[in-house]
């Protein structure tokens, strides 16, 4: 069952008054204390990665959700780290591979599913480039990675509206 993530908020995390949320504020405001708390987006990260033949190195999934479809990789930033920092992280645990480069190429809204929750995300996507892929080997949460042609890519496969968008663009940017 999913659940809007405003349902998860009830009681004041301060005095434990009941409290509401306001969907069209997307807060939580407690009339008894007066804490008032936004509910956020949360920030991920997303890299688009180029074999020498220009082909764009994708990851299945190993987890859900959506386990076993293509995707990025990536994953959330940690509190106390920068974008830039949670990419080369995410890139060195799931692939064992370093960028030699990244840089900023976008950023696209999401919603994702944790423990049965949307969690409403900012994708931020980055250009990675890597000049040695001896090491590549899929780990953490990926169960495999495979180099696509971005023009063949199915956007309608694809688990999450971020990773289609990215797909169209790029597609866009072919054209």
């Amino acid at each position: 069952m999913t659940s809007n993530p405003a349902n998860h908020f009830k009681y004041c995390p301060r005095c434990a008054a009941r409290g509401n949320f306001d969907e069209k504020e997307k807060a939580f405001k407690c009339h008894s204390c007066g804490f008032h708390f936004f509910l956020n987006s949360s920030t991920a990260v997303t890299a688009i990665i180029f074999d020498w033949n220009e082909r764009l190195l994708m990851v299945r999934r190993g987890i859900e959700p959506h386990y076993g479809k293509l995707d990025f990789p990536g994953g959330f930033v940690d509190p106390g780290e920068s974008a830039e920092q949670a990419m080369i992280r995410e890139i060195k645990e799931e692939l064992d591979l370093v960028p030699d480069k990244i840089s900023y190429w976008g950023s696209f809204p999401n919603e994702y599913l944790y423990s049965g929750t949307i969690v409403n995300t900012t994708d931020i996507v980055f250009k990675c480039i890597i000049s040695d892929f001896s090491k590549l080997k899929h780990l953490d949460d990926v169960m495999d990675f495979e180099f696509v042609n971005v023009s063949e890519v199915d956007v309608k496969q694809l688990p999450f509206l971020s990773v289609q968008n990215i797909i169209k663009r790029l597609q866009d940017e072919q054209d």
